[in-house]
């Protein structure tokens, strides 16, 4: 049986979620279904975005030229391949945004709980952030549930000493006894939520 992840968006467009009775629009976003085969989970984004498996993307990241642009994504595709479980990759190679998908040990957690989760998202952002002698600053975070899945969401802005900003959110999601994470690394601050909504986990 599917469950659709559905949650409240206006919950996590604002730092402070509050009742999560709001009647939930109508969510019409275009975009284009990935399966991650792995760990049956349909995956939703705009239809811009490619699928990328470990060694396309590291020979992507071989291919561009001398740069620091090239200097980061090396960085960053180092920071995500050594971690721990299932990993997916997605970039749009106009724009440079890169969404990975990691899995992890189920972890049903409340919104009590949540503040904990923002604990160690705040505290792996600042690790990433000094990847790059940035700083690390969060922007809003908020969390979400329905009877079967729980979410939670981190925004941050990380900024180097230049004034240069690059953008990190994390949706934590926990439904259908499987928890996974999506980390989007972008120039720009986009809000996905009507993409998340429309994720399927089998």
């Amino acid at each position: 049986m599917n469950f659709r992840l559905i949650f409240i968006v206006v919950c996590l467009i604002f730092s402070n979620c509050k009742e999560a009775s709001v009647k939930k629009k109508e969510n019409d976003v275009v975009g284009e279904y990935f399966e991650l085969e792995n760990d049956n989970i349909k995956l939703f984004l705009p239809a811009y975005f490619e699928r990328f498996s470990e060694e396309e993307y590291d020979k992507v990241i071989s291919n561009l030229p001398d740069s620091e642009e090239k200097r980061i994504e090396r960085k960053r595709f180092n920071y995500l391949k050594y971690s721990k479980g299932h990993i997916y990759f997605f970039k749009d190679l106009a724009s440079s945004t890169l969404i990975s998908v990691k899995m992890g040990s189920y972890l049903p957690f409340s919104k009590e709980e949540s503040s904990q989760i923002l604990g160690i998202l705040s505290s792996s952002c600042n690790s990433y952030a000094e990847l790059f002698d940035m700083n690390c600053e969060k922007i809003t975070a908020g969390y979400s549930d329905t009877y079967k899945t729980k979410v939670f969401k981190a925004a941050y802005r990380l900024t180097d000493e230049n004034d240069y900003s690059t953008y990190n959110t994390v949706y934590f999601i926990s439904s259908n006894y499987k928890t996974f994470s999506i980390d989007i690394f972008s120039n720009t601050n986009k809000n996905y939520n009507s993409f998340i909504e429309k994720i399927v986990v089998k």
